[in-house]
């Protein structure tokens, strides 16, 4: 009988190594990939590390096959999104900004959160702030297009699917502060 194919895609990837610690750190992550802990964007970012090492390191002598496991993008929810934007935030980006950032996100799966981005850090927090800085509205489903970057942002804007209030020129600068897709 054949093994079913876990409900996730799965995506075979070979690592060509050629230093031992190398090596060893990256059996560390593979065994927190496969035990789950692992922060939510980890995976992704993981991803693209063992990709970018086989690319550069592809003559080596060692390999080191496994499997990776993605959740299906159709799956992704806006809370999942919002909830992982603290592991996607890029301090460096966003040096000098202080700031509360409002989602009002509709339609299914949509709801309430905000972010606070404070002296190089991010914290999420759900329901309405007391008072936001800028408030982005638009369609949970939109939002989750525009994080995974199936949607341009400023295209949403300009066709009336993304509505922002308050301090513009944060709203244009906001995508840059976290890695995005």
């Amino acid at each position: 009988m054949e093994r079913q194919r876990p409900r996730a895609v799965s995506f075979v990837v070979r690592i060509w190594l050629e230093e031992t610690q190398s090596e060893g750190r990256l059996r560390g992550e593979i065994a927190n990939l496969r035990s789950g802990e692992t922060r939510p964007f980890a995976n992704e970012i993981h991803l693209l590390r063992c990709l970018w090492t086989w690319i550069r390191q592809a003559g080596s002598r060692r390999s080191i096959p496994f499997i990776y496991e993605e959740e299906p993008m159709s799956e992704l929810t806006a809370r999942d999104v919002i909830m992982r934007m603290p592991e996607a935030f890029q301090p460096d980006k966003a040096q000098g900004v202080n700031a509360t950032i409002q989602y009002s996100l509709t339609g299914e799966g949509g709801g309430d959160w905000y972010i606070v981005i404070a002296e190089g850090t991010c914290s999420v927090h759900e329901g309405k702030a007391e008072k936001a800085d800028v408030t982005l509205t638009m369609d949970a489903q939109d939002f989750v297009d525009i994080a995974t970057g199936k949607l341009d942002a400023m295209k949403a804007f300009m066709s009336g699917k993304l509505k922002v209030s308050g301090n513009m020129m944060l709203a244009t600068r906001l995508t840059s502060f976290f890695r995005m897709g």
